[in-house]
């Protein structure tokens, strides 16, 4: 059985899942990922669980690497994370990279999203933030 990873590749824009079953891993263009998310139950128990639609004939599901508290706040994160032309996500996590990314996104002429959002991404600090 192969091993199962979970990767959010943000400088390539590439995500990997685990296969179905005994099979490999799958890793695809970000962009082309289609998520959905459960229904749960006859009462609703494991529902708005985000998942990943694998590219096979059956159409089975993967639980991506954080689903968090529901689909919705699942998806704003990974979303976030996987646009490299917005700031790294809050969380203590990402502040090592947080300047490095800082800079290569101005180097780059602060580009615009690459995918919509209603939720604020405001650079780090306020200096920044004027820039």
């Amino acid at each position: 059985m192969p091993k199962q990873e979970a990767i959010l590749n943000r400088r390539d824009g590439l995500i990997t899942f685990n296969g179905f079953l005994w099979q490999p891993n799958i890793t695809m263009k970000f962009s082309e990922v289609e998520f959905c998310y459960s229904t749960g139950g006859t009462d609703l128990q494991g529902a708005y669980q985000l998942q990943v639609m694998r590219p096979n004939k059956w159409v089975t599901f993967a639980l991506p690497i954080l689903s968090g508290k529901n689909c919705y706040n699942g998806i704003s994160f990974i979303v976030w994370y996987m646009d490299k032309n917005r700031p790294l996500p809050p969380g203590e996590l990402f502040d090592p990279y947080r300047e490095a990314d800082y800079e290569r996104r101005k180097a780059e002429g602060f580009p615009p999203p690459l995918y919509s959002s209603k939720i604020e991404t405001p650079e780090a600090t306020p200096e920044q933030q004027a820039e």
